[in-house]
């Protein structure tokens, strides 16, 4: 994988790109660092992964005030932009499930397909401060309270993540992305967009629970729903290969309204008298 230090909009961003073929966008969920999705680059070399550390989190640079997530969505259309990237497929998790909605919305002549995972149309993830402020109080969570002490607990999860070095270890990261999302909200807008969409969850995922998949799919146009049985909120890792698949499988579908917008750029379509 390689690691390229981009200036964007004067932050340092540290940003990663993986394997060969058609270009797709990976988006974190809070705290993720960019290892947080190599066992799911993993199974897709077949696709050009662009994944990154957003402001504040991981190599990237920390901004002095919290952005907004429009100002995130504008960051990642700018760091494109300086890769030579007009459009790609674009898949977010939990928190950069928000922000694939928010940048679909901005920039929808940039986006081809849109795959979003256990998120929602806001509050992306039911995560309060005082959450935050406690695990990282507690020996940096390596204990845990027994009434919180279950696979799918956010204590857990934040657990999991950091042992395993894919979240980052700094509270201050958590909150600047919690604030970004104050007040954010895609429901009243999620009928524009156009693109094909894939949303996933897991059936067990008690952070981000399945109602906010079904809202999702009934509010975007074009949407498909796909529910991962036994998974939580961590299934884009603890379930790599499946959601590739998934992912793969989507992305690789030919719609007819596709395949007729090819026809007649090849020229060879030929439009029904009857």
């Amino acid at each position: 994988m390689t690691t390229h230090k981009l200036t964007v909009n004067h932050w340092q961003l540290n940003v990663s790109i993986s394997g060969e073929g058609s270009p797709l966008l990976l988006l974190n969920g809070l705290g993720g660092l960019i290892r947080t999705f190599d066992p799911l680059r993993d199974e897709l070399t077949d696709y050009t992964t662009i994944t990154l550390d957003v402001p504040g989190v991981g190599k990237s640079q920390m901004p002095r005030w919290p952005i907004r997530l429009p100002r995130h969505a504008d960051l990642i259309a700018e760091m494109l932009q300086q890769l030579g990237i007009d459009q790609l497929d674009v898949f977010g998790v939990s928190w950069g499930g928000a922000l694939a909605q928010e940048f679909a919305l901005r920039y929808p002549s940039m986006v081809r397909r849109l795959i979003l995972a256990a998120t929602s149309a806001g509050p992306v993830v039911l995560v309060k401060p005082a959450d935050i402020v406690d695990f990282f109080g507690s020996r940096k969570g390596s204990k845990l309270h027994k009434k919180d002490d279950s696979r799918h607990s956010i204590r857990t999860l934040l657990r999991f993540g950091v042992v395993k070095g894919m979240l980052s270890v700094n509270p201050r990261a958590y909150y600047y992305q919690l604030v970004a999302l104050i007040g954010w909200t895609s429901v009243l807008r999620l009928f524009r967009l156009r693109q094909r969409t894939l949303i996933l969850t897991g059936d067990r995922d008690t952070l981000v629970q399945v109602y906010n998949a079904h809202i999702m799919r009934r509010s975007i146009r074009r949407a498909e729903l796909h529910i991962l049985e036994g998974e939580g909120h961590f299934f884009v890792v603890t379930s790599a290969r499946q959601t590739a698949q998934l992912i793969r499988e989507f992305l690789c579908q030919q719609h007819d309204d596709e395949e007729t917008a090819q026809m007649i750029s090849d020229g060879t379509f030929k439009p029904s008298l009857l």
